[in-house]
């Protein structure tokens, strides 16, 4: 496998991976989904179709892979029906087809006929948090914690799950604050709180909250019981405070409480935990020391084996990765992130066919989906179009959950061939299918403004803001895009503080304020903040604006240097390119 040579023919059909494919309806019976769709613009001349038509119809589109359509017949018929049942029903195929507006709609009409079920409320819950309705989501997720037979404890711990599910992570962070402020004494609302303000970049209240949460778990908790679940939860939770005080800038004395965790009892364990802690600030050197240790001892060394090479990778050290990557191999275990590192080594070394048969022996975890995008992008680049199209196609087919994402990917792949009109239309469908998609809102607005379409990329965004006005992330990207086209400077600035606020450690928002900071003309102001969103993401974007501040002060050999740095790990980014090409014609 790793003797081919770059100018041997692709072997496309193998690189295909073999994904299930659900079993399609006669096609006959699209008649009556057609149908459907015409009972839904209301002929006045025409009496009620009975449930059953609905019903029935909305399952022959969803096997048909028609969820815009399905989940239009199940809110039509829970319009019209109050059996708990059926709406149960409508509800689950809402949320299974991405369609939160009709979600809660449909969850509604169910809690009106069923005031007391939990199933109902959470339900709403869920399709406000996707909406971005906060207020909502936490009145319907106070009811299902109140009156939860399990207890408040647990059920905070099945809300836990759903807001650390879900995408929207600024959403759940403001949700999670306004269900803990609910539920001051709970430790599980503190433990839910802390998590989701460290996803959300705000580590200093995640420390807060994640600190209250271990209190309040010790003052509950039972001494004579020995729940090794119990105990295991807690030391996770230690752990993880640990990580937010680092992130939050208190760095030695966590690292000081792992080292002496390990001088009382030097296991596998503890040293992980004391190398984990060390890569999250940032002291490789240190920490690469903890895992030659452990990669030593055969019970500890896949694991250490598959952080050294994660170190490497993110060195920008690709052969050290690569050679890493292979031995994780050889312990068989954790295959999917060798194979998946082993093929974004090989893409970015411009080995195509290499990286193409590695993506395709990914076949799970939370690399799967991004192997097979890139696998497919790769296809359509070098000539296989119908490959690529037939590998996305069934993709959507066997994650229809991600397929906004898969849309997205396809409309991308587009946009890098030249192909903007067929990327907008890939999107418009799509939008089309996933009305309430942001993601969709926002890659139709990066189209719209690689089309130079300024104007309608700014409208676009707009809109979203306007949906979704205490979004950290609308707020950032209609910041962004008006200070990186230099309009309304005071007005992106404003946008880009408060999602700052909301976020004080995200490097995308970092890299927003710098930006904006510069385009106003502050360029000592706007340094700190590009340098702190460098430190956390060496992408080519961020690297173009801090060269470009650094150039712009005269420091251009460390401009130089970080342009070097970032083009390693992201070499095709074309900001990078073009900011370094330009500013170096212009000297």
């Amino acid at each position: 496998m790793d003797d081919a040579t770059p100018d041997q023919a692709f072997r496309y059909s193998a690189a295909v991976p073999s994904i299930s494919i659900p079993v399609k309806a006669a096609s006959c019976l699209g008649l009556l989904v057609l149908a459907g769709c015409a009972s839904l613009r209301g002929a006045k001349e025409e009496p009620p179709a009975p449930i059953e038509f609905y019903t029935v119809t909305a399952e022959i589109a969803l096997s048909r892979g028609e969820p815009r359509v399905a989940a239009l017949q199940y809110a039509a018929a829970a319009a019209r029906d109050s059996d708990p049942k059926l709406l149960q029903r409508a509800a689950e195929v809402e949320a299974a087809t991405l369609q939160p507006s009709l979600s809660a709609k449909v969850a509604q009409r169910w809690i009106g006929v069923e005031p007391n079920s939990l199933e109902a409320q959470r339900a709403a819950a869920r399709a406000a948090l996707q909406l971005y309705r906060i207020d909502d989501a936490a009145t319907h997720y106070r009811a299902v914690v109140t009156n939860a037979p399990t207890g408040v404890e647990a059920a905070f711990a099945d809300v836990e799950g759903d807001l650390t599910g879900d995408d929207n992570i600024f959403g759940a962070r403001a949700l999670a604050d306004r269900l803990a402020a609910a539920f001051p004494g709970s430790a599980a609302a503190l433990r839910m709180q802390g998590l989701a303000a460290l996803r959300a970049d705000d580590p200093a209240a995640a420390v807060q909250a994640l600190t209250h949460a271990l209190t309040a778990g010790a003052q509950v908790a039972d001494p004579a019981a020995h729940d090794d679940a119990a105990a295991s939860a807690r030391r996770e939770l230690a752990q993880t405070l640990l990580r937010a005080r680092i992130i939050a800038g208190d760095v030695e004395e966590p690292l000081a409480q792992a080292r002496a965790q390990i001088g009382s009892d030097d296991n596998a364990f503890n040293r992980l935990q004391y190398a984990v802690l060390l890569m999250t600030a940032q002291r490789d050197a240190q920490a690469s020391e903890q895992l030659e240790i452990l990669a030593a001892n055969p019970a500890s060394k896949p694991a250490a084996l598959r952080l050294l090479g994660l170190l490497e990778f993110q060195q920008g050290h690709f052969d050290a990765a690569d050679a890493r990557f292979k031995q994780v191999l050889r312990t068989a275990e954790f295959l999917d992130d060798a194979f998946y590192y082993l093929a974004v080594i090989a893409d970015r070394n411009g080995d195509s066919e290499r990286a193409l048969r590695l993506y395709s022996q990914v076949q799970h975890g939370d690399n799967l989906l991004p192997a097979l995008l890139r696998a497919a992008a790769i296809l359509y680049l070098h000539g296989a179009p119908a490959a690529a199209d037939e590998l996305l196609d069934r993709l959507g087919e066997d994650e229809p959950q991600r397929e906004p994402e898969i849309i997205n990917t396809r409309a991308r792949i587009y946009a890098d061939s030249g192909e903007l009109p067929k990327a907008y239309d890939v999107l418009q469908k799509g939008l089309d299918q996933y009305p309430d998609s942001v993601e969709l809102r926002y890659a139709r607005a990066s189209v719209f403004e690689e089309e130079g379409k300024i104007s309608e990329a700014l409208r676009e965004l707009a809109e979203v803001l306007k949906s979704r006005p205490e979004d950290p992330a609308a707020m950032n990207a209609y910041g962004f895009t008006l200070a990186d086209h230099s309009k309304s400077l005071s007005k992106a600035r404003r946008l880009i503080e408060r999602a700052h606020a909301a976020a004080p450690k995200n490097a995308a928002i970092l890299d927003s304020l710098g930006w904006v900071l510069f385009r106003q003309g502050h360029d000592a102001e706007a340094l700190p903040y590009l340098r702190a969103a460098y430190t956390d993401d060496r992408g080519g974007d961020i690297a173009a604006h801090l060269g470009e501040v650094l150039w712009q002060q005269g420091k251009r050999d460390e401009a130089q240097r970080v342009w070097s740095e970032a083009s390693i790990v992201d070499a095709d980014n074309k900001l990078l390119k073009t900011t370094r090409q330009r500013l170096q014609d212009e000297h």
